[in-house]
Order: structure tokens, then C-alpha cells, then sequence
């Protein structure tokens, strides 16, 4: 066995050793109490796990100030922005018991007897402990309290945590505080818990009890795990969130309408957070004349100005460094901001441009580069622009900016972002992921495992959810959500027909 240590991304030193590595045999029994956990989850009414996910967000509430502290340690991320992000976790937990409570989530269905037709009734059920693997980038939102142990519990599956290698610490306190408030609250700690070490997490996605996968990450790392699930005897669903160049379009009448104040929004997209965020615009498509040059003048002071970032780690810098160096020398590329590195993590923005043409020629140019990095792409009609876009491989979003008058070119886009994207955005960029009930983060691969589902807002529930029908059964022997007086007041199709509450 050996040891995960917390590091600096400051300074690159071991700051501390947080555990030792998960044995296999520990992990076998992690699951085993996970499964109990998730039996005792389900049996628990919706507003009884809605008040645990409550109980959950106060309990990470009360420990804001250390939490913080000990994720900036980690991540370098800084105060503001990770007080920010606990508050958003919080939030997330809030919005999921809202869904518990509004009780939709179920799907409750009933079609009773009727023309030699027997009685059924469908509903949604948890799938059971579900594997979660937590992003470097988002500490909190992503990670041991993130939307996918959120989603999980939510719908009654216990979560089995794979401590992330760049912030263990954090994710060990998390869990930590996790149990003990799921203990306050009588439910079992084993709802949450936590496995140090790569061959413990791939242990927890080769164990038969484990039902589910949740990931955010690199796309080699996702599909490490998509094919240990798809290669047990009862292979399980892998929701992977993976890598995203998110395409960024400017139009030509967009380009005329304010460049600087444009430039300076896609500018601070590509930095926020460090260029970190799995929805920063790696591309960017600026038309060719004489305001697609300003456009791009003005991005290019932009990225030039600011010092820098600590990035996440020394490895994710170095990885930075290479990718933005490999797309420098591809043909027809050219340099108009230089990275610079220093001390641990550091790195500041870099910026290169290229012709539509060279664009798809070179495989290099639209792999993800994680960081403040971008590549702007010169175009010259609206046609060549579509055909580039359908070549590109999917994106969790594709950004427009255009003239509402120039709906023609919108509707192109559009028509591209149907078989290319999650979700499309008009005149905004697509660092802004809301925590709600319509929110779509999610796409085609490579974006995502599965573009039928979201890993944020109140949707990715249903990500950990399966139907389960009860078929001519007594009224006394269903379970609570099916029985005809609805005593857990939950909405329900009668009949093909939309009830709200008792009937």
C-alpha cells in the first residue's frame, strides 16, 4: 500500500499525507455497506431524504471557513472564487430537495384495469451505490459534495467517493462531515464514503454491488472507466463529463457592432478560473475584414496583460505547456501571445490563430488544451464556417454571437448545434453552468458518455434512477407511491392524464 499526499500547487510541496491507499479487500467492503446504505435511502419518503439534503448543505455551511482554506491549499484557486463554489454545492443539495419535494422526479404512472388490459403502475426507483469521481478544477461543485453525489442521493443511492489525487484532503474532510451529518440525522453513514488511490477506484467500478459511475475529467480517463464498466458480467452506466473545445462563433455583424467589449468578454471567459473550466471557449471563430482584425486585436491584448494563474497542479500545467506548444507548430498557425511559466504551477494565457482551411488538417488543433489557452479561427463565409463546425468533434456548448437580424446565420449554428452540442447560447459565453431546473450540461461524445443526460441541475437525477412496474398487485401491497389514495402526494398520470397531488 502507499501513501496520497496533499500538495501546494504554489510551491509543488507535499504538504501533508492525508491517508494510506485503499486495500481491494476495503473496498469490497465499502460497497457491501454502500449497498445496505442505499436500501436504507430508498426506503426513506422523498421529503425524508429531501430534509437529509438539507441537513447535508448546513453541515458544509457550518465548516465554510476551513473548508475553504484547506481547497485554496490545494487548488490555488483562491478565497473569493471557492467560497463562491461551496455556496453553489450548497445550493445544489437545496435545489435537490426541491425535486424530492415536488416529487415529479418519480415518474409515477397509473393505467388502471380496463378492456381485458391489467392494472399497472410505473415509477422510478434508485439504482443503487453509484461511483463518483470528482474534477480537479471544481473542488466542491464537482467533487465529494458535487452534483453527482447530490443527483445520487437524491434518488437514493449511496455514494462511494474516489478522493481526487490534487485536492485528497479536501475530499477526505468533506466526506468526513458527510457521514457525521447523515448520523445526526439517523441515517446510516455509509450513505457517503470515500476510497483513496487509482486501483481502489477502478475496484469500485469492477465491484458488482456498484450500480452507477459518475466522472468529470479527461476524456483517457473516462474512457478507462467506461471500459471496466462495459467489461463486468453486468456491465452499468458510466456518466462521464469529459473534454469540451465549446466552440465560440462572432458573426460579421457582431464583429462590427462593439469589438472591444466583445474581445474583453471572451477574453475573461478563456481566463476564468485559470482557463480551467470544462466550458471555456477553445475556439473561437472571428470572420475575416477589417473588424474581425479589431475582434481579434482586442483579444489579444486582452490575454497579453494579465501575470498569470497557479494552475491546479504542476502536471496539469506541463500538460498546458505541451498542448499549447504542439498547436504553435502545427502548419499555418501563428503565435500572437507566448505562454510563460515559473514557480510550481504557474503559467499565464496564450493565444494562436489559424485559416478555417488549416483548421481540420492538423488533428492537434481540435484536441482541448486545458488552461488559458484559445485558438482563434479565421473565416470567410457562412458555408465554410458550418462545414468546420460539423467536423469538429462535440462540444458540451456552442457559443453565438450575432445580430439578431441576422437569423439565417443563427439558424446555421443552431442546425450545427443539434448533432454537435448540449446546449447552444446566443450573445453570452459558456463559463456560466446555473444550478437549476432546465440546465443541460451535457453532449455527444466526446463531451459526455451519454448525451441523453445532464450532470447539472435538477434533470441529472434521472441519470441514478430506473422504471420498475407493479403489475395486477393488491392495493396494500404497493409501495407508497403507487397506492391509489397517494398518500406520499406525489404528481401522477391517471389514466394518460396529468394529476397534481391526492386525488
Amino acid at each position: 500500500m502507499g501513501s496520497v499526499t496533499s500538495v501546494d500547487p504554489r510551491t509543488g510541496a507535499v504538504v501533508e499525507t492525508v491517508a494510506e491507499t485503499t486495500s481491494i479487500d476495503e473496498t469490497e467492503r465499502i460497497s457491501a455497506r454502500a449497498a445496505e446504505a442505499s436500501r436504507e435511502l430508498q426506503a426513506l419518503t422523498p421529503t425524508e431524504r429531501a430534509a437529509l439534503l438539507d441537513a447535508l448543505a448546513d453541515s458544509l455551511g457550518g465548516e465554510r471557513a476551513r473548508l475553504v482554506q484547506l481547497a485554496d491549499r490545494e487548488s490555488a484557486l483562491g478565497y473569493i472564487r471557492l467560497d463562491g463554489e461551496l455556496t453553489r454545492t450548497t445550493n445544489q443539495l437545496r435545489l435537490f430537495a426541491a425535486v424530492l419535494r415536488d416529487g415529479a422526479f418519480a415518474e409515477v404512472t397509473i393505467d388502471h384495469a380496463a378492456d381485458g388490459a391489467p392494472d399497472l403502475r410505473r415509477m422510478l426507483v434508485g439504482l443503487g451505490p453509484v461511483a463518483v469521481f470528482g474534477a480537479s478544477n471544481f473542488p466542491f461543485a464537482f467533487s465529494a459534495a458535487g452534483g453527482d453525489t447530490a443527483s445520487a442521493l437524491a434518488a437514493g443511492c449511496a455514494v462511494i467517493v474516489k478522493a481526487h489525487g490534487a485536492h485528497p484532503a479536501l475530499d477526505a474532510a468533506v466526506v468526513a462531515i458527510l457521514r457525521a451529518s447523515c448520523s445526526d440525522a439517523g441515517v446510516a453513514p455509509d450513505a457517503v464514503s470515500v476510497v483513496f488511490g487509482r486501483e481502489a477506484g477502478t475496484a469500485i467500478v469492477a465491484n458488482p454491488l456498484v450500480q452507477a459511475v459518475g466522472f468529470t475529467g479527461s476524456e483517457g480517463a473516462g474512457r478507462l472507466l467506461m471500459d471496466v464498466a462495459a467489461g463486468r458480467d453486468r456491465p452499468i452506466p458510466v456518466y462521464a463529463e469529459m473534454g469540451s473545445l465549446n466552440p465560440l462563433v462572432v458573426s460579421p455583424g457582431a464583429a462590427r457592432r462593439g469589438a472591444a467589449a466583445l474581445a474583453e468578454r471572451i477574453a475573461s471567459s478563456v481566463l476564468l478560473g485559470g482557463g480551467q473550466f470544462c466550458t471555456k471557449p477553445g475556439l473561437v471563430f472571428i470572420p475575416d475584414g477589417h473588424q474581425g482584425d479589431v475582434v481579434l486585436s482586442h483579444l489579444s491584448e486582452g490575454l497579453a496583460e494579465p501575470e498569470g494563474v497557479f494552475l491546479l497542479s504542476s502536471g496539469i500545467r506541463d500538460t498546458f505547456v505541451n498542448r499549447v506548444q504542439a498547436v504553435a507548430a502545427a502548419d499555418g498557425v501563428t503565435t500572437l501571445v507566448e505562454p510563460r511559466s515559473g514557480v510550481g504551477s504557474f503559467a499565464s494565457a496564450a493565444l494562436n490563430t489559424v485559416r478555417i482551411e488549416d483548421l481540420l488538417d492538423d488533428p492537434t488543433l481540435t484536441e482541448e488544451c486545458f488552461g488559458p489557452a484559445a485558438l482563434v479561427v479565421r473565416y470567410s463565409s457562412t458555408d465554410a464556417l458550418a462545414v468546420a463546425m460539423r467536423a469538429l468533434p462535440a462540444s458540451l456548448t456552442i457559443s453565438v454571437f450575432a445580430d439578431e437580424t441576422e437569423s439565417a446565420f443563427v439558424e446555421s449554428m443552431v442546425a450545427v448545434a443539434d448533432g454537435g452540442a448540449g446546449r447552444v447560447i446566443f450573445g453570452d459565453v459558456s463559463t456560466g453552468v446555473a444550478v437549476n431546473w432546465a440546465q443541460q450540461h451535457g453532449g455527444p461524445y466526446p463531451a459526455s458518455s451519454s448525451s441523453l443526460h445532464t450532470s447539472v441541475g435538477a434533470a441529472a437525477i434521472r441519470r441514478f434512477l430506473r422504471p420498475l412496474a407493479f403489475q395486477s398487485f393488491p392495493d396494500a401491497l404497493l409501495p407508497q407511491a403507487l397506492q391509489e389514495a397517494n398518500p406520499l402526494n406525489l404528481p401522477r398520470r391517471i389514466d394518460g392524464v396529468m394529476e397534481n397531488g391526492t386525488l
